[in-house]
């Protein structure tokens, strides 16, 4: 074997320790306005999920296990479990890869109280394809004394509707969920006997989003955009496809000292996003818990992080493609183009050393 294929081989093992996080969610009205309707958004996550899936990465999800027509959690537990039905029928027929890299697997992260609704049958029908990752009150750094019991909540209850501190503590759990994805997080169970490593997030690829019925303290698609562009980590985001990667994207492409969008400030959503109100009310005085970002915080944070991006967007971004790409992938609205040029930029940022379709 020769030094390059040794090398290939190396790094093909090493992309089998990523953990590339999915920033999704379906907002209609933007998508029909385009020509896209949901199934090309489906089209597209299999476009983006399955090459890294078969390069060993793990893929790394917010979404809630819920049968529901816009809701993702289940593409990608399909297309994991298909991917690794695919790779031990090679196996048996003794056509396995020469590396032996195992599929990817997923990582559903699941925030206070959406996690209720995920019964045992559920997460034992999908436990070689999924590792469910809760985030509790206290993880989140809910005080004890406003601790809310899981038995006086109905998780079938509207959150945004439900008595004492519900919204808050969902808010703050929520915003707890996205910090701990990105630090990754030791979890110990009584049951094994070693405590589980959850890596990291060191990628994350950006589409859709809703920029009205989010349940936090800012749309999820804008805090996890911050997180990544603060920590410095490759962000590919496909603004072309409308929702809040498109607000972002086209703030990011504007010129520098450029005005930056009504959308990319408080006053736009506490009008806009009835729910703010009411956490804030429910709030009061007390200060948030450590690292959890209020609503103008968070904005502004975000604001300033794409100032200072607009100058080099390449750099700030990490997409190991040059301007003009990463322009593009910023604002195409071709499918294939877009994750091609994900994929380049992973290949380019030393992230993966092939890509099969």
């Amino acid at each position: 074997m020769n030094l390059l294929m040794k090398a290939a081989r190396y790094r093909s093992r090493d992309s089998a320790r990523r953990l590339i996080a999915l920033s999704l969610s379906y907002e209609r009205a933007p998508l029909l306005s385009r020509g896209f309707g949901l199934e090309h958004l489906r089209e597209l996550l299999v476009l983006l999920a399955r090459p890294l899936l078969r390069q060993g990465a793990s893929l790394a999800y917010g979404g809630r296990l819920q049968e529901r027509s816009d809701n993702f959690t289940y593409d990608l537990l399909r297309l994991v479990s298909a991917e690794q039905d695919e790779a031990a029928e090679r196996e048996q027929a003794g056509n396995a890869d020469e590396d032996g890299l195992p599929i990817g697997r997923l990582y559903n992260y699941s925030a206070w109280p959406h996690y209720l609704r995920i019964t045992p049958v559920i997460e034992a029908r999908w436990i070689n394809s999924c590792r469910i990752i809760r985030i509790d009150q206290a993880m989140a750094g809910i005080a004890f004394d406003a601790l809310i019991p899981d038995g006086d909540f109905d998780p079938e209850h509207d959150v945004t509707h439900a008595p004492h501190r519900v919204p808050l503590n969902s808010a703050i759990c929520l915003s707890a969920m996205r910090r701990m994805a990105m630090d990754g997080l030791a979890l110990s169970s009584p049951d094994v006997p070693r405590t589980e490593w959850v890596p990291p997030v060191s990628v994350r690829i950006v589409l859709g989003g809703r920029m009205s019925g989010y349940s936090g303290f800012l749309p999820g698609i804008f805090e996890e955009v911050l997180l990544t562009l603060e920590r410095g980590i490759p962000l590919y985001l496909l603004g072309g496809f409308g929702g809040a990667a498109e607000v972002i994207a086209n703030a990011l492409l504007a010129p520098p000292g450029t005005p930056l969008p009504e959308t990319l400030h408080a006053d736009w959503h506490l009008a806009h996003a009835p729910h703010l109100q009411a956490i804030r009310k429910l709030q009061g005085p007390q200060p948030l818990p450590f690292g959890i970002l209020d609503t103008e915080t968070g904005l502004a944070r975000l604001r300033v992080a794409i100032e200072n991006a607009r100058g080099g967007l390449p750099h700030a971004l990490q997409t190991g493609l040059d301007d003009i790409e990463t322009r593009a992938l910023l604002e195409t609205r071709d499918m294939r183009r877009a994750a091609a040029l994900v994929h380049k930029g992973l290949i380019e940022n030393k992230q993966f050393v092939q890509l099969a379709a």
